[in-house]
């Protein structure tokens, strides 16, 4: 992993390892598909190659595991600090992940995440940030500063399956339950205003979280699939049996 200047002017702690991500997602895909019935849709919509930020609705626990191992090339995806605690920190800073602390400002990931889109590769991130209905009602605006620094073209991925109406926020869909993952067609926002005033970017995240929506609402109507009715709740780890 080798350190690069970012759109920021900085150095970045390193960039995450390319290799990491490729060989981590061929290896998830092989899982996920030995336990679940996998359905990617639009997988030739993604640009084969240059910056690009992925943006995923956000349901349950496997959401990131799949949006990594589903996409037609490799990610690294923007994932919660709590996930990198040991012994799983040197698994998922291994297969290329970035850490983020969503409860405070964290330069350190924006560093990361700016210089794997500076260097031509893609970005996965859950712009609702933490699991709940998957509607897109709401979206953080970390997404709109990585588009205005980086003009990445950002690919909407909507994610169905990994949570079912009654099921935790942490409990796993059953064996050989379907997953799908329908990727739409990229697009960029214009940024109307100083990209540096939050009322900018506030209105460019809007516009980011309409074009989110909107696949989310065609992918569904479109395949027949459903988003759970409810917010999750607090649990433990488990699997849904019934």
């Amino acid at each position: 992993m080798n350190p690069a200047t970012n759109a920021l002017g900085e150095r970045s702690r390193s960039v995450p390892s390319a290799r990491g991500a490729a060989n981590g997602r061929n290896i998830g895909r092989l899982l996920f598909r030995s336990l679940y019935r996998l359905n990617v849709v639009g997988a030739g919509k993604v640009p084969h190659r240059g910056r690009l930020i992925v943006a995923a609705n956000h349901i349950g626990f496997l959401d990131g595991p799949l949006l990594f191992s589903a996409s037609p090339r490799p990610l690294h995806l923007v994932a919660k600090s709590e996930l990198f605690d040991p012994p799983f920190d040197k698994v998922l800073s291994g297969v290329g992940q970035i850490p983020l602390d969503y409860e405070s400002p964290d330069r350190a990931a924006v560093q990361d995440a700016l210089g794997v889109l500076e260097d031509g590769r893609a970005l996965g991130i859950f712009p609702e940030a933490h699991r709940g209905r998957g509607d897109f009602a709401r979206i953080r605006h970390g997404i709109a500063y990585l588009h205005s620094r980086t003009n990445a073209p950002i690919v909407p991925a909507a994610i169905f399956g990994t949570r079912l109406t009654g099921m935790t926020k942490n409990q796993l869909p059953k064996a050989r339950s379907e997953l799908t993952v329908v990727f739409g067609e990229p697009f960029r926002v214009a940024a109307l205003g100083d990209i540096d005033s939050r009322a900018t970017l506030a209105a460019m995240g809007e516009s980011i979280r309409q074009h989110l929506a909107d696949h989310l609402v065609v992918s569904r109507d479109r395949y027949g699939l459903s988003l759970p009715q409810d917010a999750p709740s607090d649990q433990t780890l488990g699997t849904n049996n019934g």
